[in-house]
């Protein structure tokens, strides 16, 4: 017996029971309980019966008799959808049936309601086994979601599915349709996303809204009163509708009311029916309606600040007269509470309605939003104004020409130009936390991390300008390898970001840098931790907060070496990156992650698609992304086959960290050249060690130095150090690389050893397939032979392979043809299996 309210499935799965008894052979008959055949005895069993029913008695037994013959023909599986509607006898027939033991019954019941006492019996007297079949999770939700879009649909989407409908399939299923086909739910890059208002159609309303087709006009202004702003105290709904009303309308169950400490709270029994009277009643209608409940709110003081939001946006939308400070404040509490986009529109109507201050809320909003050429207007509009703080505005100005604009030069001109004369002790400070910015994002570590440390200890810089010092010192310190000064940088920036309107988004704008500081000083612990706090605090974001917090999470599962979980966070990232048309470091940034991701997994198309994308958009300026970005393209080759070309890049991009002083950014060169093979870092590898107090340093040393050597065991203990640090991936590699080097010394077992350690790591990592992956420790490779295998693991034929290392085709079928000798392949495509199974094709 499935139990379950409407709507979650129970026909569907009984269906799906009945379907595959009959692919089996079974015989099948499908009974329907319905309000209308409720009324005829044997109703449900009228279309087996076939005559006008006299006397039911003996067709009861008739029923019976004829399926228990179906059973000693075969076997039977009666499926009896709906039970709840069946009349006494149609029941009566199913209990006996379900008594006789000589026919199987699959039966559904809607919960919550009271069906006859034989349907009641069959669970009760464990004639049956009950089933009771709960709305879906949230998992469960976006699952159904992607199986029916064909396609991955991004979290918050899923998560607003789920509230919308309460996890009812049908109402799911219903809702989803209608968002596709009304434009709201559109593909972006290659992620489903939901973004604006709800679509209603008629079919939604028919079987979500049948209680709201026939609503008394007092009755709809209390639905109309909630639709608009949920939960309301009953006290506040009291004051502007009868209380009788609000007594009808629990009757009705249109509305739950519920106790929350001292007061009575009431909120719409559905979430969907706030949709549907806000797609049924005209403009000008709610327009009142919301202006009456702000007016009402507004007598008793805001509880928070999202209260304070939540009425100024009803006053926004209502017929009442703008109220300029009341849009001002809101629109710094939403930036407090990351909605930029409902920031902007309240900055907007402040400023159109007179608020002094409205034009520099909205100018910073619109940087945080990475709107920077609107807020490069906003800025010379403020300039041209004659606005005091006139130093303040052109650090600001700076700063969107540094983040969003991209323009480092312009940036530093406009603060050279700056004039001394009329600076104060704040504005100097503000100034040099900018200078700061120029220089990190200039690859100049030393000055940015002096300039940074300069106007933090100040103390007299605004909270946006603390973080941008916060910001460039981060970038510096992980760039120079002094990890144990971040600790305490990240918690104080952390901590102003929770409380500050001008520093709450840039929460994600710093997490992003320290992530990337983590991760080049190998503090992958701290990183996820950071993560797990951020997104802690901003459970529930808006969209491009979204897209910033999806990031986040994505570098922090590719450090640890969750792969494959990271590239589905890094692709929702990317589309809303692209829903919300960010042109900032974040789209780069995001690119570059993806890239390793898809590369590390094999997927050597998508990972120079990422590659593709990333170089069209970091702007020239940006040297500080130069490290990563070679050492992303670096992968997309590795990939693609081309494992020399990766290392030749890596190791350029090693020796201009060199020449720039950035310490760990060359050592992540030659960190991911040891793991493509090459043994040329060793020595410089080892200096930097000496010269940095980092494990991270003293891994890669000895990863380059054992590979160098050829030495298994110092590879194991260097796969070991990597685990400790908690990248699993690049221990997957070592590993790997150690079982090659055991072999070729003729240690069997201890190869055996390290190519079993090598698959359980990539495994649990999502099952990757990079370079050292891809190296049978057999009969190790010659480097020749290794290239070859490398692109044709990559889909090359001999005639690209021979075009692309020219050389003749007979040239590339004679090192094919040997390599197969070398692992005991006996065709192109089982020398290619045997490279994708790695060291573990051994065992």
């Amino acid at each position: 017996m499935i139990v379950g309210a409407a709507g979650v499935g129970k026909t569907r799965l009984a269906r799906e029971v009945l379907a595959r008894a009959e692919t089996a052979g079974e015989r099948t008959n499908w009974i329907v309980g319905t309000e209308s055949a409720r009324a005829l005895p044997l109703g449900a069993f009228t279309a087996l019966i076939g005559d006008a029913i006299a006397d039911p008695m003996p067709n009861v037994r008739h029923l019976i008799n004829s399926f228990v013959a179906q059973q000693r023909q075969g076997r039977v599986l009666i499926g009896v959808d709906d039970a709840h509607l069946l009349d006494g006898l149609s029941a009566h027939v199913v209990h006996q049936l379900a008594n006789t033991h000589n026919a199987r019954l699959v039966v559904t019941l809607r919960a919550g309601t009271k069906p006859p006492d034989a349907i009641t019996a069959l669970w009760k007297d464990s004639l049956l086994a009950r089933l009771d079949l709960e709305p879906l999770t949230v998992d469960a939700t976006r699952a159904m979601i992607e199986t029916a879009l064909g396609g991955v649909v991004d979290a918050r989407s899923a998560r607003r599915f789920w509230k919308l409908t309460g996890g009812n399939a049908l109402f799911l299923h219903q809702l989803v349709k209608d968002q596709v086909a009304a434009g709201r739910m559109r593909l972006m890059a290659g992620v489903w996303m939901w973004d604006g208002d709800v679509a209603v159609s008629q079919s939604i309303s028919d079987m979500v809204g049948r209680q709201l087709h026939e609503l008394t006009p007092e009755m709809a202004v209390v639905v109309d009163l909630l639709s608009q702003c949920e939960p309301l105290a009953v006290d506040v709904l009291c004051d502007l509708v009868g209380r009788g009303d609000l007594e009808d309308a629990e009757r009705m169950r249109l509305i739950t009311i519920e106790r929350s400490g001292d007061q009575l709270m009431a909120r719409l029994a559905h979430p969907l029916y706030g949709e549907l009277r806000r797609a049924a009643a005209g403009e000008m209608y709610l327009s009142k309606i919301r202006g009456r409940l702000a007016q009402r709110l507004a007598r008793d003081a805001d509880a928070d600040s999202q209260a304070t939001v939540r009425r100024a946006l009803l006053a926004l939308e209502s017929d009442l007269p703008p109220d300029p400070q009341l849009c001002l404040q809101a629109a710094q509490y939403a930036m407090t509470l990351l909605d930029l986009d409902l920031a902007d529109r309240f900055a907007t109507a402040a400023a159109s309605a007179g608020a002094p201050d409205a034009l520099g809320v909205r100018a910073m909003n619109l940087l945080l939003l990475g709107r920077g050429p609107q807020a490069e207007n906003v800025l010379r509009e403020i300039g041209e104004g004659g606005a005091a703080g006139a130093n303040q505005w052109n650090t600001l100005r700076a700063a969107n020409m540094i983040w969003m604009l991209g323009r480092c030069n312009d940036a530093a001109a406009l603060l050279q130009n700056s004039g001394p004369d009329t600076e104060s002790p704040a504005d100097a400070a503000a100034r040099t936390a900018v200078e700061a910015c120029v220089d990190a994002v200039s690859a100049r570590c030393g000055a940015a991390a002096e300039k940074a440390t300069a106007a933090l200890k100040s103390g007299l810089l605004s909270d946006f300008h603390a973080m941008l010092a916060s910001v460039a010192l981060t970038m510096a310190l992980g760039a120079l390898g002094r990890g144990d000064d971040l600790t305490t940088v990240a918690q104080g920036a952390l901590d102003r970001a929770i409380t500050s309107f001008q520093a709450s988004h840039m929460r994600f704008w710093f997490g992003s840098v320290y992530a990337r500081a983590c991760r080049l000083t190998g503090r992958t612990e701290e990183c996820v931790a950071m993560v797990e706090r951020l997104a802690d605090s901003a459970r529930e974001v808006p969209g491009l907060a979204y897209a910033n917090l999806a990031s986040l999470m994505g570098v922090a599962e590719l450090m640890r070496g969750d792969v494959r979980s990271a590239a589905k966070l890094l692709h929702e990232a990317l589309a809303g990156v692209e829903r919300h048309s960010v042109r900032t470091g974040l789209r780069p940034a995001t690119c570059f992650l993806l890239a390793e991701a898809h590369a590390k997994l094999g997927e050597a198309e998508a990972a120079k698609e990422a590659i593709v994308e990333a170089q069209k958009c970091v702007p020239p300026d940006y040297l500080f992304m130069q490290t990563a970005l070679s050492i992303a393209t670096g992968w997309s080759l590795a990939a693609n086959g081309c494992v020399n070309e990766a290392i030749r890049a890596v190791k350029s991009a090693a020796a201009q960290a060199r020449q720039r002083e950035q310490p760990t950014h060359e050592l992540a060169c030659l960190q991911v050249a040891a793991q493509w093979g090459d043994v040329s870092g060793a020595v410089r590898a080892r200096e930097i060690a000496n010269d940095l107090d980092l494990p991270l340093a003293k891994a890669v040393a000895q990863h380059a130095e054992s590979l160098a050597a050829n030495d298994g065991e110092g590879l194991l203990r260097a796969s070991s150090d990597y685990q400790a640090m908690g990248d699993r991936a690049t221990a997957a590699d070592v590993a790997a690389q150690a079982a090659v080097a055991f072999t070729a010394d003729q240690q069997r077992k201890r190869g055996l050893w390290a190519a079993a350690l090598a698959k359980e790591l990539s495994d649990a990592c999502g099952g990757l397939c990079t370079p050292a992956l891809r190296s049978p420790a057999s009969q190790p490779l010659t480097g020749r032979q290794r290239e070859i295998v490398e692109l044709i693991v990559a889909g090359l034929s001999n005639r690209q392979i021979a075009d692309r290392l020219v050389m003749s085709v007979r040239s590339v079928e004679g090192h094919v043809y040997r390599a197969c000798q070398r692992v005991g392949a006996s065709s192109r495509e089982e020398l290619t299996r045997i490279a994708r199974a790695g060291p573990a094709a051994t065992r």
